[in-house]
């Protein structure tokens, strides 16, 4: 099969931008005004709500390999990690901001793949695109992303107000993204060590579950807007480093002490399996793997009995405790693990 491979240069700046508009054309939100076309998006905000806007930026060899990525696969992901915030503050999302770096190597087709699945996502949320940028990029696909959204000043949820006695909660399980990632890299290896043939296949079968995860994620934008419906949530966060560095965002905001058992961390078996496969323990999936973009957070004891009339699959894991902010991990056999500092991956740390 050819693929049709149109340089961006064939069409320039304005003429990409032209086909990014018809795309992001298809959705529309009363709230906004004015979305591409203009200097400026204009928003009208309902009265009484308050406003969130966040931001995330992709850079290819750092935050994905396009080995392993498809275009349509990255637009989707970087509108669900964008969301997936927004969905931690309990917020409804409204308009995107989508700024491009794109490098020569990139075709008019593979921008319209990815265009076409990041408004898509965004569009199943309500949320269109409102603006953004355009420019050349000599280092390869850099991705900027800036959302904003709106929520009622009583369903507002951030890192800060978590109490002792909470009770931590849980959306889904931890560390499926991570076992994607790391079934990736060692089909990857495995193409490489065979000098990359034509006919290479890759042994993907059995792990559609964690590829998935990791390739294109649910943010929980319904969910989080049901719990905070229900439930005055204490503190919140999504569980985009581990559990160990999110919940520990949750303590330092707050000034305390939070203590997770290891018996009620949801693993899913496929995550399980495949820690097994690497010689690797499931439970450091879900403490330090990342990009689950799950909800973690605490409420009053009780009113949990109240998320058991709620879709959606939420366990209790732990407590919130009064103390200096750490995390200590009960672990099945009665020992303890305590972390005081982040252990997930921190840009520009020194690293062997």
């Amino acid at each position: 099969m050819d693929i049709k491979f149109t340089q961006i240069s064939s069409v320039g700046e304005f003429g990409l931008i032209e086909k990014f508009n018809s795309l992001a054309s298809r959705f529309a939100n009363s709230k906004v005004l004015q979305t591409i076309g203009d200097d400026a998006a204009v928003i009208k905000p309902t009265p009484g709500n308050l406003s969130v806007v966040t931001t995330d930026i992709l850079i290819q060899n750092v935050h994905f390999d396009s080995s392993y990525t498809s275009m349509r696969h990255l637009g989707q992901k970087a509108a669900a990690s964008n969301l997936s915030d927004i969905a931690a503050m309990s917020a409804v999302p409204t308009a995107a901001f989508v700024s491009l770096g794109i490098h020569s190597n990139i075709s008019v087709e593979m921008m319209e793949e990815f265009y076409d699945s990041l408004t898509n996502e965004l569009g199943r949320f309500g949320c269109v695109v409102a603006g953004g940028d355009t420019s050349a990029s000599p280092v390869g696909l850099i991705v900027n992303v800036t959302l904003t959204g709106e929520v009622e000043p009583e369903r507002l949820a951030t890192r800060s107000g978590a109490t002792p006695g909470d009770v931590v909660c849980v959306t889904g399980d931890l560390g499926r993204s991570h076992a994607g990632l790391r079934i990736l890299q060692r089909e990857k290896k495995k193409y490489v060590e065979a000098g990359q043939p034509a006919d290479f296949t890759p042994n993907f079968e059995g792990y559609d579950s964690v590829l998935q995860k990791h390739l294109i994620p649910e943010p929980r934008v319904e969910l989080s807007r049901n719990i905070s419906e229900k439930i005055h949530v204490h503190s919140m966060i999504d569980v985009s480093d581990g559990l160990i560095s999110d919940m520990l965002h949750i303590c330092k905001s707050s000034g305390v002490s939070a203590v997770l058992d290891e018996e009620f961390i949801p693993i899913d078996p496929i995550t399980r399996r495949t820690a097994e496969e690497f010689n690797e323990e499931p439970l450091a999936y879900a403490l330090r793997g990342g990009e689950d973009y799950e909800l973690l957070f605490t409420i009053a004891e009780n009113d949990f009995p109240k998320l058991y009339s709620l879709e959606g699959y939420i366990r209790p894991i732990g407590r919130i405790e009064a103390g200096e902010p750490k995390v200590t991990v009960k672990r099945k056999e009665g020992t303890a693990e305590t972390h005081s500092d982040f252990v997930s991956y921190q840009h520009f740390s020194r690293r062997k």
